[in-house]
């Protein structure tokens, strides 16, 4: 068994079971806030109720994603010492500031909204709300400013210790604001949008063809609705803008996006094509000239690199900083003592990039895998912009919750934005190799040095674990949802005179009892 590919199966396999319950978390703790929001001037029973009961499938998702993520954190150490060794005093730091600062804010004012809203005025119960939506967004910013900073690295510098090179952090703004983490943060954080955002459609189209809840669920569709179009409309524009930055600072992953091996001058877009990586080429079945060079530098005419001649390039500059090391290492030798510092971490600097830029072809990932999992993201993101611009049609006529076929679409599409989620990561991860530090690290040189088996086995438990999870999941999922929306509850338990809307809503902040 190999000890690399191992250690690569594991992490993949628990970062893709734990990314099946983040875009929920992001998607619904904002769309929860706003309509909590809206109906501090609407006063509607209904909509309350429509935000209790997303709070409780937001908690079921919540708990599950919790549990899975933990893992990943220990792998660092366990199966990537070296990584950790090399990058800790780096990536350290956001995962500590995720945990303190975003992960409480989160699970403290879930708490409060989910078992604090009679006691609580319906201000503070729309507050502890927003304060579970920025949580999450914080959480989903630290963990792209860490990832980020392994995409495109910035801010630091790598010096030589006993226990060999490391990168030390030289600018922490520059770190975790680099070249791509806005623009992956944005990305990421609104696919989630577009999760939670169908989600919810898919819930309450089910209520509506149960014909349960159906006056609140229709309120809750309409509100999912409008949110999904708004959410998938806006990724169209970040992804293409993202798209821009991938092929300005990584080259390489965009070439194997798209399966160009070719360095081509006015390079069209292959939008069907089978890659034959043994070859080295890729068939084209469907494709529009120029696209390529338009959407990567904004140039019909620009030339895009392909994949033969960036490792060709890679291999260049390696030897041209191996060259660079050797004449360093001269010069260390006869340097006064006040340059000999300076010289040293140039020294490491060029060691570094020496080993790390020296790739071949066969340290290429599954470009096949990178370009088709890509290429099926792109295509479900426009399914999602046309599908609910479809949907704001139908709605605009009045015709939607007649439209069964419709609701019944909206049901069957709930897996979709999860299965676009883990292909978009699976393109990106998998796409930055041979690298785990894009240019400064090699993925194969950061593995832990143990046993394969103990990998394996580690694997065989979290299948299983992770297994028993996802059943727990989905059963008390089920529960939620086939217990609906509370809306027995009387609508004066939660700060309303009757069950229907006041018309004079009162959005005070603290309610008297909360004053006193």
């Amino acid at each position: 068994m190999d000890l690399l590919l191992l250690s690569r199966l594991q992490f993949a396999f628990t970062s893709f079971f734990h990314f099946i319950f983040v875009p929920l978390t992001i998607g619904l703790s904002l769309f929860i806030a706003i309509i909590k929001t809206i109906n501090l001037k609407k006063q509607d029973p209904r909509i309350d109720s429509i935000a209790r009961f997303l709070m409780k499938v937001f908690a079921v998702n919540f708990a599950a994603g919790v549990a899975s993520g933990l893992t990943q954190e220990f792998e660092f150490g366990t199966n990537w010492f070296d990584y950790s060794k090399f990058v800790g005093d780096i990536f350290g730091a956001p995962l500590a500031i995720e945990g303190l600062m975003a992960f409480f804010l989160e699970s403290t004012f879930m708490g409060l909204f989910l078992f604090g809203e009679k006691r609580i005025s319906r201000g503070m119960h729309t507050f502890a709300a927003w304060m579970v939506a920025l949580g999450t967004t914080l959480s989903a910013l630290w963990i792209l400013i860490a990832n980020s900073w392994m995409q495109t690295p910035a801010g630091f510098k790598i010096v030589e210790t006993e226990q060999g090179i490391k990168a030390v952090l030289t600018d922490f703004f520059e770190a975790a604001l680099n070249h791509t983490t806005i623009f992956r943060f944005l990305h990421t954080v609104d696919a989630g949008y577009i999760t939670g955002g169908l989600f919810a459609m898919g819930v309450f189209a089910y209520f509506i063809l149960k014909n349960r809840h159906v006056e609140a669920s229709k309120i809750g569709f309409k509100y999912a609705l409008i949110f999904t179009a708004i959410t998938s409309t806006l990724q169209i524009i970040i992804g293409d803008t993202h798209g821009y930055q991938v092929a300005h600072y990584q080259p390489l992953k965009m070439a194997m996006y798209e399966g160009v091996w070719e360095t081509e001058k006015g390079a069209p877009l292959v939008l069907l094509g089978v890659v034959d990586q043994e070859k080295q080429q890729t068939q084209a079945y469907i494709k529009i000239p120029y696209l390529l060079s338009i959407l990567s530098y904004h140039d019909p005419h620009a030339e895009f690199k392909g994949i033969k001649d960036l490792v060709k390039e890679y291999q260049e500059k390696a030897q041209a900083y191996k060259q660079k090391a050797a004449e360093l290492e001269a010069q260390l030798a006869t340097a006064p003592a006040d340059q000999q510092e300076k010289i040293k971490e140039e020294l490491a600097f060029a060691k570094a990039q020496a080993k790390a830029l020296d790739i071949s072809f066969k340290d290429l990932p599954p470009v096949g895998l990178v370009f088709t999992s890509f290429h099926l993201m792109v295509y479900l993101g426009f399914f999602f912009a046309f599908f609910s611009l479809v949907g704001l049609y139908l709605l605009k006529k009045n015709k939607i919750f007649e439209n069964k076929a419709y609701l019944w679409a909206s049901i069957l599409s709930i897996p979709l934005p999860f299965l676009a989620g883990n292909l978009g990561w699976i393109s990106t991860e998998v796409g930055r190799q041979p690298w785990i530090v894009q240019g400064v690290l090699q993925t194969k040189d950061a593995v832990t040095l143990h046993p394969p088996e103990n990998v394996a086995l580690t694997l065989a438990v979290f299948f299983v674990i992770y297994t028993a999870i996802f059943v727990a999941f989905l059963v008390s999922m089920v529960k939620v949802i086939k217990k609906g929306l509370d809306e027995k509850e009387t609508a004066s338990e939660y700060g309303y005179g009757s069950a229907t809307p006041s018309a004079t809503p009162n959005v005070a902040f603290f309610s008297k009892t909360d004053k006193e």
